[in-house]
């Protein structure tokens, strides 16, 4: 197992939490929309599938950054413009719901401020990149999926956790020696 240097175990620590919370969150998104999963998704420019449980993610793990370190800037891959929308006002209820799962306390205007914060666009010395649902094919099936969150200084990756929310039990810790 890659040892951190303890200055870094509350990076490793809030990552953790971050990618398992916001799990909890995606988990939620595809056991309630499986069924109309059509509904929750929006068209991008870049015509990627982009689901709720994408909104979701970002929202909790900015929202887990933020708590633990409010001066750190998040590269994502979403803005709150479109959810801000009156036209998405669906949409940012089912991402809300998701939220909710792990944030109860949660409003609209929450999220969206929390997803914003992984609008980072600017170079900085240290920052964490997040790819809320990596496998959108996979999220959308039921199947595999990835949360992968990394904290960069530097240029360098210092810090991680993934989460792969439909891994079978019976592989849970392998391979990660």
């Amino acid at each position: 197992a890659m040892s951190a240097s303890p200055a870094l175990e509350p990076a490793m620590q809030t990552a953790a939490r971050a990618v398992a919370d916001a799990a909890e969150a995606a988990r939620s998104v595809a056991n309630t929309l499986s069924e109309k999963m059509g509904e929750g998704t929006l068209g991008k420019a870049d015509t990627s599938p982009v689901t709720v449980g994408d909104f979701a993610v970002q929202a909790v793990v900015c929202k887990r950054l933020m708590e633990a370190f409010p001066d750190d800037g998040v590269i994502a891959e979403e803005c709150a413009d479109e959810l801000r929308k009156p036209e998405s006002e669906k949409l940012l209820g089912l991402v809300v719901d998701a939220v909710r799962v792990v944030e109860p306390a949660a409003t609209g205007t929450d999220v969206c401020d929390w997803i914003d914060r992984g609008s980072l666009r600017e170079h900085r010395d240290r920052y964490w990149t997040l790819d809320p649902i990596d496998g959108t094919k996979g999220f959308l099936r039921r199947q595999q999926y990835a949360l992968c969150l990394a904290l960069v200084c530097r240029g360098e990756p210092v810090a991680a956790a993934l989460a792969c929310p439909n891994l079978p039990p019976s592989l849970e810790g392998k391979g990660s020696e």
